[in-house]
């Protein structure tokens, strides 16, 4: 058996491909800060192992990164799992789009915070570095350290060779990396200066990322815990010994540390290169041993100096560059000491918004020290809201839009999902003086509250720069939301967003094919509707969701009703929405049949009795609710018993009929269109004493009153018994008891499947039956029930093999075929070696049949080969699945997962590759599965290259940015070279460049202008109209008078010219171009020492007179190498091929000129078709060549014929050499001739072999 190694992340078939309906994690995002509008900026979103980079247009992924695998394989190199545990997990990420580059912080899945920190470039990592103190990361210290959060100073420049030394020199507004003390505290730190200046000139400068990584203790371990010395810090990744000595000059400092300090916090600066990551200097808050940092924020205008809070509602303000703690704040700890969640500059200069985790926000002013206001949010007397009360983001609008209105709005994020926005602008009035002294007297209009938009918190939200668009994702919401405020009362709506599922999916279906219109596949007639996945949430996500595996941007939630929100509120329900869902879909089934007419999609519900009708043409329920006559709607009265409970759902073959099984065993029948019950099996299954109580109270019932005289005559039961023959009776008898056991009784129906013919009904229960219904009549089959070896959990029907595929509780899998009432097959039975170890959660079936897929509760799915009874792939997980299904044409196979929002989608190798199966040994241990990555959807693998490369931002050369290959490379790959000599290739140009060569005639006629231009109804006064005929004539008076000079005129006529008479025209005058060509062959003509018959002269005037492409084929006849022409040429369009081909012979009488350029232009051909390159283009240009010159070749075909008895010896040179030129350029044409049909019936016979071989091994399939 060949196939992958057990860590490449595939197994024998199967392959990563990619992830769906994943938005986003409980990390927050980072901002660019290059662009002007939201169009040019992005977004850096961490995805468990990965990143992905957002487009703030259109909130589509445009890069996603790698996975941590490098850091993982180390850290699990211990375990004996293959993952290690959690794996890795990122915490946050930082790009740099003018860069190319992205920090990334990240740590053990397991960890509380992250520990290291890693350098991409693009997708790939480059570098990482181990930060957190504590040695190696397997330490027990180390593990109550942790990176909790991370500022990004801006871009500065560094020396190319070292990354040690900082520029003085301002580059940024926000997030300033410079110093402005004096030279004496530079040369004294190695920081610019004058050594900063002798740097600058031996080495080069590039640009780099400076961060601020700010660590912390475990703030429940901190107390008890010292910290270790820090020295020789092991580096993770692929590092080279100059890294480790800078490492260790870098940790010089702390060598001398005492061990015994208590220190609980760390400012960490780190600086990132396009080439690697280097650690700059470690600043210990040794200052403040009690102080635990949370969050930090680079002040505006503040140099060097960054603004770091603490647990205890404490902030420091830390300068970076000596390491000293510059003034510790005071103006909160009087009021408020909760924890500091949130930090946040605001637009005006001193002043920084401060989020605690008890619900206030505070606006200090930093400079003075001194708190301006508060704005509560939190809900102090009841306890149990606290920590919902938390701030976790805030963020300052600034567009021109809110200064119009005069307000100054802030956003507030909280741990409850709900969204303020205030107006922090006072609206008493009072002077400002007295708001210092009384803050509490001026108070702040609340605009908008926006409440539960993201569910379990809001992760970040941040206004883009200069505009009226609020971006939020949340923490367990999978949500990325972009707002604009543009209404007249400030509040904001939703532009757009990315939603998914916010719990792991339960269950998900490909949608059925043939749904749509647009073909993706014209072989096997699937549209885009095989590439929609129905996903149904999982406990506490009551949604179902269509996730396109294209483009997400087709995404969307099925609709349960209008105005949900609205009457959410009227009803005053804390939920929100949610609570008006239909509780969470266990089971489903489809049927494409008519969809056109009506619902196609059948649903059932968690510990609910009716079944709802969907369109998936419509994307929403818009069926009626399949329900008995005598269940009740409304949730306010009676509802059905427990034992009607949906339990299994099957729609027939001719989209009619829905069946639902339920827990008591019964199967009830439903016409989908009215939604009316016809019938349930059994047949007496319907109480029907219940439905004549019902009727009772219709008037003209007469049913009660004819009982009730029957029962007074006595004679309801007369000669009953007398007219029945004891062998019917003892027929009836036995057919009652067969009645009786071909039932599920008191046992849950799990599975229902229907016949392609609507012939049968098949339904397996947990009471090990399998029964077989007839679907007209509804009585059971004389074989029923069939028992099962143990109670069935899931059942999948093959309509096209009738097969089905039954599991058992015994994690065994039954193959049923319902043409011989017989199993046929058993999977994975106990003791085999290929069984599962756990519940069988989903079965599919390949397209064909040929395969079985199972998934099970071990972490495992096995694939079945059902012809040979095999197990012929294992997949194992780091979860364990809980649905999968198969594409319409079993390429992709989707999976859904424990405890994982996305959609796993893997592809088939064997569609794509060979692929060669032991059946006879089947897997003996699993292959581990790496998760699959988000696909980017906008732009190609270099689209943000090409954006670094042109970015005016970057100060740096080209040098410094991009290597001469990386530069080179799209210019390498354009070129098509062949594999061997005489190999036809093509040429990759663009199709437009030779296709409309064949149709230039009729471009020409659609693009004649109908009729003469008019002159415009009303045109201003200072824009003169002129007619089309005097403006042709005065423009080109005009045009004569100022275009020739008079003394070029005389030059050019004039008589008194040199004595020598081998003295050459003046080729000054040719080149200038201001001579048109009549009057240039005048000169030449009347020149002494012009000869007519001179080849030399003859080649100087074609050069002249002629196109560009004429002077390139004189150029190249020396050589007899035209190579240039077809470069030359392929740069053009067609219009000027046309042109440039036109210019080569006017026709018969320009034969003295053209006839030369005629056979050159032959001989380019013949070359170009011998050489067998470029092959379309060249018979495009052969085809427009013989279409314009066809009557002048043929002419002198003619011609040739005729003057070939005249030509004597006797006859002058001019006319022998003509004679020979036509006879030179008739061979050629002859000769090009053979060698194109040479070239086009090589062409055609492997063409017929390649599809001969096609069409022979489609056969063998």
């Amino acid at each position: 058996m060949q196939g992958p190694s057990i860590h490449d992340g595939g197994s024998i078939l199967f392959q990563p491909h990619r992830t769906v309906g994943l938005i986003s994690t409980s990390q927050p995002f980072s901002l660019s800060r290059g662009g002007t509008s939201h169009r040019d900026r992005f977004l850096t979103i961490p995805l468990q192992e990965r990143f992905a980079i957002y487009k703030c247009d259109c909130l589509k992924p445009v890069l996603v990164s790698d996975a941590l695998s490098s850091t993982r394989w180390r850290l699990s190199s211990s375990s004996n799992n293959h993952h290690g545990g959690k794996g890795e997990k990122m915490h946050c990420a930082i790009s740099d789009s003018s860069m190319g580059v992205t920090v990334s912080t990240h740590g053990h899945g397991a960890r509380w915070k992250a520990s290291h920190v890693s350098l991409y470039k693009r997708t790939k990592v480059i570098d990482c570095k181990h930060i957190v103190r504590g040695g190696a990361s397997g330490s027990s210290d180390s593990s109550t350290w942790g990176i909790v959060h991370v500022v990004n100073l801006g871009r500065s420049q560094f020396p190319k060779d070292t990354n040690n030394v900082l520029d003085t020199k301002d580059k940024e507004n926000e997030g300033d990396y410079n110093d402005d003390s004096d030279e004496d505290d530079n040369v004294e730190d190695g920081i610019g200066g004058a050594k900063q200046d002798k740097t600058r000139g031996e080495n080069k400068m590039e640009n780099c990322m400076v961060l601020a990584l700010i660590c912390a203790k475990n703030s429940l371990t901190a107390m008890h815990n010292r910290h270790s010395n820090h020295d020789n810090v092991p580096l993770l990744g692929d590092s080279d010994d100059d890294d480790d000595e800078e490492q260790d000059d870098n940790d010089d400092d702390m060598s001398d540390d005492d061990p015994e300090t208590v220190c609980n916090g760390e400012v960490v600066i780190v600086v990132a290169s396009r080439r690697k990551i280097t650690i700059h200097k470690r600043i210990l808050l040794e200052d403040a041993p009690d102080f635990i940092p949370t969050v930090a924020m680079h002040p505006h205008t503040y140099v060097n100096k960054i603004l770091v809070a603490g647990v205890h509602g404490d902030m420091i303000l830390l300068n970076i560059r000596t390491g000293k703690i510059i003034h510790k704040f005071a103006c909160l700890e009087k009021e408020d000491c909760s924890e500091i969640s949130a930090l946040e500059q605001s637009p005006a200069v001193d002043t920084v918004a401060v989020g605690t985790i008890s619900g206030m926000v505070h606006l200090v002013n930093i400079r003075m020290d001194v708190k301006l206001f508060s704005l509560d949010h939190g809900v102090r007397k009841q306890l149990k809201h606290r920590d919902e009360s938390k701030i976790t983001s805030l963020s300052f609008r600034t567009d021109a839009l809110a200064l119009e209105h005069n307000i100054a709005p802030l956003a507030v994020g909280q741990m409850n999902g709900t969204i303020s926005v205030w107006d922090l602008t006072p609206r008493s009035n009072d002077d400002s003086d007295d708001e210092f002294s009384n803050p509490n007297k001026s108070k702040r209009t609340l605009l908008c509250q926006m409440e539960g938009v993201h569910k379990g918190g809001v992760a970040e939200l941040t206004y883009l720069p200069q505009e009226p668009l609020l971006l939020s994702s949340g923490i367990k919401s999978n949500s990325l939301i972009m707002y604009i405020f543009d209404n007249p009362n400030h509040t904001g709506r939703v532009l757009r967003q990315r939603v998914g599922h916010t719990a792991p999916p339960g269950l998900i279906r490909y949608q059925h094919s043939s749904n749509g219109t647009v073909l993706a596949s014209m072989a096997d007639g699937t549209d885009a509707a095989s590439c929609q996945i129905l996903s149904c949430g999982g406990k506490g996500d009551n949604s179902l969701r269509l996730l396109s595996t294209a483009r997400s941007i087709l995404d969307r939630e099925y609709g349960q009703g209008k105005g949900l929100e609205k009457k959410a509120r009227q009803l005053g329900l804390e939920g929100g929405k949610a609570d008006l869902l239909l509780k969470p879909i266990i089971a489903m089934a489809s049927c494409e049949t008519k969809s056109r007419d009506w619902g196609d999609l059948v649903t059932i519900h968690e510990d609910h009795a009716m079944a709802y009708v969907w369109s998936t043409k419509r994307k929403a329920q818009i069926g009626p609710v399949l329900r008995q006559e005598e269940w009740n709607i409304s949730a306010m009265k009676s509802q059905p018993p427990k034992s009607a409970h949906a339990t299994s759902v099957a729609i027939s073959s001719c989209g009619h009929f829905a069946l639902v099984g339920t827990k008591g065993g019964v199967i009830y029948k439903y016409n989908i269109q009215s939604g009316l019950p016809r019938g349930s099996y059994p047949r007496d299954a319907i109480d029907m004493k219940s439905k004549m109580k019902t009727h009772s109270s219709i008037a003209g019932n007469i049913n009660r009153t004819t009982k009730m005289l029957e029962r007074t005559l006595k004679v309801h039961k007369l000669h009953k018994e007398e007219e029945k023959d004891p062998s019917v009776l003892e027929l009836e008898s036995k057919m009652k008891k067969r009645l009786q056991h071909a039932r599920h009784v008191n046992a849950s129906v799990v599975g229902l499947a229907v016949d392609t013919l609507n012939r049968t009904l098949i339904s397996v229960g947990s009471d090990s039956k399998l029964i077989l219904w007839s679907f007209a009549t509804h009585a059971p089959h004389k074989k029923s029930p069939i028992t099962l070896s143990a109670p069935a959990t899931k059942l999948v029907h093959a309509r096209d093999s009738d097969l089905l595929a039954i599991s058992l509780e015994n994690y065994s899998i039954l193959l049923f075929d319902c043409t011989s009432l017989s199993v046929v097959r058993k999977f994975g039975l106990e003791g085999s070696g290929t069984a599962h170890s756990g519940p069988v959660t989903d079965l599919a079936f390949g397209p064909d049949a040929r395969n079985l897929y199972s998934a099970s509760l071990d972490g495992t799915i096995r694939v079945w080969d059902v012809p040979t009874n095999t197990c012929v792939d294992w997949l194992a997980f780091t979860t364990p699945p809980t649905s999968l299904s198969l594409s319409t044409t079993g390429e992709f196979l989707a999976t859904a997962h424990q405890d994982r929002l996305g959609i796993s989608l893997w592809c088939d190798r064997s569609f794509f590759q060979t692929v060669h199966i032991n059946g006879a040994q089947p897997p003996s241990q699993p292959f581990y599965m790496d998760e699959p990555a988000a696909a980017a959807e906008e732009e190609d693998a270099n689209a943000l290259t090409l954006r670094a490369i042109n970015d005016k931002s970057v100060t740096v050369s080209s040098s410094n940015t991009i290597s001469e290959e990386e530069e080179n490379d799209d210019e390498t790959r354009k070129v098509v070279l062949p594999k061997c000599d005489g190999v036809i290739t093509l040429s990759g140009l663009p199709v437009a460049h030779w296709r409309n060569l064949f149709h230039l005639e009729l471009v020409k006629e659609r693009n004649r202008p109908t009729e003469a231009p008019k002159k415009p109804p009303s045109a201003p006064f200072f824009l003169q109209w002129r007619g089309e005929e005097n403006a042709t004539i005065q423009d080109f008076q005009a045009g004569i008078k100022n275009d020739i000079d008079d003394g070029e005129w005389e030059a050019a006529w004039e008589d008194d010219e040199d004595d020598d008479g081998n003295q050459t025209p003046d080729k000054s005058l040719e080149k200038s171009g201001k001579l048109s060509g009549q009057d240039s062959k005048r000169k030449l003509k009347n020149d002494p020492s012009f000869n007519a018959n001179d080849e030399n002269s003859k080649k100087r005037k074609v050069s002249h007179l002629r196109s560009e492409l004429a002077l390139m084929l004189l150029r190249c006849s020396s050589s007899q190498k035209f190579e240039n022409v077809t470069e030359y040429l392929s740069t053009m369009g067609p219009s000027a091929i046309d042109v440039a081909f036109s210019s080569l012979c006017h026709g018969m009488h320009d034969l003295e000129e053209g006839l030369e350029l005629l056979y050159l232009c032959s001989l380019w051909l013949l070359e170009a078709c011998g050489s067998r390159k470029n092959y379309e283009v060249i018979n495009a240009y052969m085809h427009r060549f013989l279409h314009i010159h066809a009557t002048t070749i043929a002419g002198i075909d003619v011609a040739y014929t005729h003057d070939k008895s005249n030509v004597t010896p006797d006859a002058s040179n001019s006319n022998r050499d003509e004679y020979v030129t036509r006879k030179k350029l008739l061979d050629t044409i002859i000769q090009l001739k053979n060698a194109h049909k040479e070239a086009s019936e090589l062409l055609r016979s492997k063409m017929q072999e390649t599809l001969c071989l096609l069409r022979h091994f489609s056969r063998m399939v």
